[in-house]
């Protein structure tokens, strides 16, 4: 008798802790579980503590977040301004000379919590922003604007980023996916999640799980990937360029005249057009996959 009661306590706690397990993979492929501080379905705050108009020509915007939806949009007027959501007591605004620094902490949380509200920054910026926008964010999307003759540099732990265009621009993410319309300098260190470019002159791309997917080069590309497949679709190199791949398969579509230096341990490969006396270099290497080059 004692031991169908202890059958049946082991049965109960067991049938608890897959429903917990459920819960947790449920909320993580859904993004509303955030790993630092275990919370759990978080939703944007729609309470507005913050609309203000700067006649100041800030050349640095720099904004610190916790946990924060964040967007940097175009201004219909020369002016820079803020409009943020979230509770009043975590803000902090500093203005110092040409620099409007935002920082929005997020409300202490130990344990699993449930429910909690993230904070929403918008940023809009006149469209010839020359300046450097820098932003760190540990939870939230980060949504960017065409500023074609800005510096960005990025920081996402927890989060996907959305870059329209930008001059200069660099992007560490750790969990997420990182997509890029255009950019002249681009570099990108990835964690996990997949990588979108789709019009870049110099590019720099370390992944360690996820694909990288790129509509077109026109100068330079120095692509490091771990984990994933790589799909490049146009390809105008005018330097010396390297690609190496751990274990994926490597796709090119139309280049311009390069010579191709090839090799897959695992593989095959297979390149429609090498030439060997080219001017420009593109070396590509594959642990385990096959390379393709359809130009």
């Amino acid at each position: 008798m004692k031991n169908k009661k202890g059958i049946i306590t082991l049965i109960i706690i067991l049938t608890i802790i897959m429903v917990i397990l459920l819960i947790f993979f449920v909320s993580l492929f859904q993004n509303d579980f955030k790993f630092k501080g275990f919370k759990m379905g978080s939703q944007i705050s729609n309470e507005l503590i913050l609309d203000k108009t700067y006649e100041e020509d800030f050349n640095n915007i720099v904004i610190d977040a916790k946990v924060s939806e964040i967007f940097v949009k175009e201004s219909d007027t020369n002016y820079i301004k803020a409009i943020v959501y979230g509770e009043k007591d975590y803000i902090d605004i500093k203005t110092n000379l040409d620099t409007l620094n935002i920082k929005m902490n997020d409300r202490s949380c130990y344990g699993f919590c449930f429910m909690q509200k993230s904070a929403k920054i918008e940023i809009y910026l006149p469209k010839e922003f020359r300046g450097n926008i820098e932003i760190k964010n540990d939870y939230g999307d980060i949504s960017i604007a065409e500023f074609l003759n800005a510096q960005m540099t990025i920081i996402e732990d927890c989060g996907d980023v959305t870059i329209l265009d930008g001059n200069i621009v660099k992007v560490d993410n750790n969990y997420g996916n990182t997509k890029i319309e255009n950019a002249n300098v681009l570099t990108i260190n990835e964690d996990c999640g997949d990588v979108y470019i789709t019009n870049v002159n110099d590019v720099t791309v370390k992944n360690s799980y996820g694909d990288i997917i790129i509509e077109e080069v026109n100068n330079y590309l120095y692509l490091e990937n771990d984990c994933g497949d790589i799909e490049l679709n146009n390809l105008n190199l005018k330097k010396n360029s390297y690609i190496k791949d751990d274990y994926g398969d490597i796709k090119i579509g139309n280049t311009n005249e390069l010579f191709i230096d090839a090799k897959t341990d695992l593989g095959k490969v297979k390149i429609n057009n090498n030439y060997n006396k080219a001017d420009t270099t593109l070396k590509i290497e594959n642990d385990c996959g096959d390379i393709k080059v359809n130009n």
